[in-house]
């Protein structure tokens, strides 16, 4: 099983993130990114939540180390994308997961 801090790499690096984008994302350092994907220093439950919801899961589903049925995917250039998009992207991201959660809470009340 992966840790948290793998886990987390892997997601940046499947969104083609840098770790600047995602320090500057955060209100943090690229290093202090580094240094959380090499497990030498810790996100805030604040921090984690932004992130794991920009890379398109939920908190619980992350820390339980469980892939949500597919992670909310967006097409855009990296490179080209702005603090404000990527805020954008994990707005976007929280209500996408709140509406699978919303939309299992109405399956169990059919079963």
């Amino acid at each position: 099983m992966d840790t948290i801090y793998e886990r987390l790499k892997s997601m940046r690096e499947q969104a083609g993130l840098r770790q600047g984008q995602i320090a500057e994302f955060l209100g943090v350092t690229q290093t202090y990114i580094s240094k959380v994907e090499t497990g030498e220093r810790n996100l805030t439950v604040d921090q984690l939540e932004s992130l794991v919801s920009l890379y398109g899961h939920s908190l619980s589903s992350f820390a339980n180390m469980r892939a949500e049925a597919s992670p909310i995917q967006f097409a855009f250039r990296a490179r080209d994308i702005s603090q404000d998009d990527l805020k954008v992207i994990a707005d976007i991201g929280k209500i996408a997961i709140n509406s699978r959660f919303m939309a299992g809470l109405l399956e169990d009340e059919d079963d």
